[in-house]
């Protein structure tokens, strides 16, 4: 993997971490919200019924009747008002989290400056009997009666209106009572509650953004340096090499001078030349992983690269008995560098060309998409089918498994990496399809540098 792959897993490892962990912070602060939200509901909902059952009255109550829903008592009490004592049993979770919440008790409701409310009273007839409004300064009697009138309207006995939640309680003999509870205190914090979960989940993002990207650095940094180390190794060894291989032809060829030509010596003389191709070939795909100079970008007529390359390659199939057709558009235009285009042509070129089909016709076309300009190059190619070619472009990687040097159709396996690396440097794709005895290259080359 070269260093921008590397760098592009890096990115993805990034991108991965942040969105999972955005994801498990939302939950965690979402489930403490709904659990602050249902147990702040169900203590409202015990002072509402603590009122109705003492017809909306708070003063006068006997202490000794009502019981601390989150204290100990008796069973035969906890009864009388609904069955809302936390006994020891109970501690485990439910009363755990009473306490992280600090939800409201009886004892806090029987004092008048504590809880503030309204209660409208009305008998079998509908008419209203009674409107306690004392602890209540900004709701008037008429207003509670039309507070109680809609409430009444309402399919639901218990609810939210505003910063109010309301009760309604439809006895036995036909009677009726209504109360609302003013759960401005609550209901603010439950807000602050929700606004400071995504406070903290947005500061904990920033951070985790921070440490995962410094983290992530020092873990890709061996990889990059190896990448870079390898780089460095083959433009070395192809220098070193080029020597012993340039004196070797030279001592070959002075032989033929001196005693002809024999089988040895062109066997000689073939492998120097696959050793020459091998190295450049070599030092090809090094430069191509690297990143490209902006100033060698220029606008380029695409399609005069592309059949002029092609047109150079139109004797070599005519001499193996194929043909070669070019479909080109006039004046299609990118921001690219003209040798770039023009070698990721010839090795698509050459490659349809070796493994095109006897008398088959290898077909070039160009053409403009919504996000650049693709090239197809496609030949007949009857033993495609059952082929894994996603691995085309896995460097060294023949279909011919044998890598025999006098192979017919030769090559090294690098040619389709080569052509991968190039398009990668447009922020492209390369991908490779067969059907119906025919196998295609598709490359996407993206336009990035065209002004919108």
């Amino acid at each position: 993997m070269n260093e921008q792959g590397i760098r592009k897993l890096r990115n993805k490892f990034i991108q991965s971490a942040l969105i999972t962990l955005t994801l498990v912070m939302f939950l965690m602060g979402t489930l403490i919200y709904i659990a602050n939200l249902t147990i702040t509901r169900q203590s409202i909902h015990r002072i509402l019924n603590f009122i109705v059952e003492n017809d909306g009255e708070l003063e006068g109550t006997k202490t000794e009747t009502v019981k601390n829903p989150v204290s100990s008592g008796s069973s035969e009490t906890a009864q009388e008002q609904g069955g809302h004592s936390l006994d020891s049993d109970d501690y485990s979770v439910v009363r755990f989290l009473y306490e992280i919440f600090g939800t409201e008790t009886i004892e806090k409701v029987r004092d008048k400056y504590e809880t503030r409310y309204f209660a409208v009273l009305y008998d079998p007839k509908g008419n209203v009997t009674a409107v306690k409004n004392n602890l209540v300064d900004s709701v008037t009697q008429e207003e509670a009666e039309t507070y109680g009138r809609i409430t009444l309207e309402k399919e639901r006995s218990f609810g939210r209106s505003g910063t109010y939640y309301y009760q309604v309680e439809r006895r036995d003999d036909g009677s009726c009572i209504v109360v609302y509870l003013d759960s401005t205190l609550q209901v603010e914090a439950m807000n602050r509650l929700l606004y400071s979960a995504l406070l903290l989940i947005g500061f904990g993002m920033i951070l985790a953004s921070v440490f995962v990207t410094v983290f992530a650095n020092r873990a890709i940094r061996p990889e990059v340096e190896n990448a870079e180390l390898q780089k460095r190794f083959i433009t070395n060894a192809s220098h070193e090499l080029k020597t012993p291989l340039a004196v070797i032809k030279a001592n070959t060829e002075m032989q033929e001078i001196l005693d002809g030509e024999s089988e040895w010596t062109r066997s000689t003389l073939r492998q120097v030349e696959r050793l020459t191709g091998l190295i450049q070939n070599l030092v090809m795909i090094t430069r191509a992983q690297e990143q490209e100079d902006r100033e060698e970008f220029a606008d380029t007529d695409v399609s005069a690269v592309v059949q002029e390359t092609a047109d150079t390659f139109r004797p070599v199939a005519i001499q193996e008995g194929k043909t070669l057709t070019c479909e080109t558009p006039d004046d299609l235009h990118m921001e690219a560098a003209a040798s770039q285009i023009r070698q990721l042509t010839s090795l698509l070129v050459d490659n349809a060309i070796k493994y095109c089909d006897d008398k088959g016709e290898v077909k070039v076309r160009v053409y403009a998409v919504r996000k650049g300009i693709q090239l197809q190059v496609s030949n007949p190619y009857a033993d495609g089918k059952n082929v894994d070619y996603s691995r085309f472009f896995e460097r060294f990687y023949r279909e011919d498994q044998s890598h025999h040097a006098d192979s017919e159709k030769g090559g090294y396996g690098i040619g389709l990496s080569i052509a991968e690396s190039l398009v990668e440097q447009y922020h492209g794709s390369i991908q490779a399809s067969w059907k119906d005895g025919v196998i295609c290259f598709t490359c996407l080359l993206k336009n990035k540098y065209k002004k919108e």
